[in-house]
């Protein structure tokens, strides 16, 4: 994979305010939320949401970025919990 390529950076480890675990990302390029509609802005932290792809296209599942106005994140990194202050949705 080319570095022109990448679209996100995977941060880390991050907790939902539900209690689930989930991964957190950061995006390179804009991307739009699944669930909102919203725009999600390079550099703005959000997750994926993984679904199945239709019967004969490559790979199991897909996975669709959600915003963290959507799905609110706090970054666990060595004990220490930081929460995920980002709506790219305010400018």
């Amino acid at each position: 994979m080319k570095r022109s390529d990448v679209r996100s950076n995977r941060v880390g480890r991050a907790m939902l305010a539900t209690g689930g675990v989930t991964i957190a990302y950061r995006a390179v390029v804009e991307f739009t939320c699944v669930q909102c509609a919203g725009t999600i802005a390079p550099g703005a932290l959000f997750s994926r949401k993984s679904r199945r792809t239709p019967p004969g296209v490559f790979g199991l599942t897909a996975t669709d970025p959600i915003c963290t106005t959507c799905q609110p994140l706090r970054l666990q990194d060595n004990g220490e919990t930081e929460t995920a202050a980002t709506d790219a949705r305010e400018e």
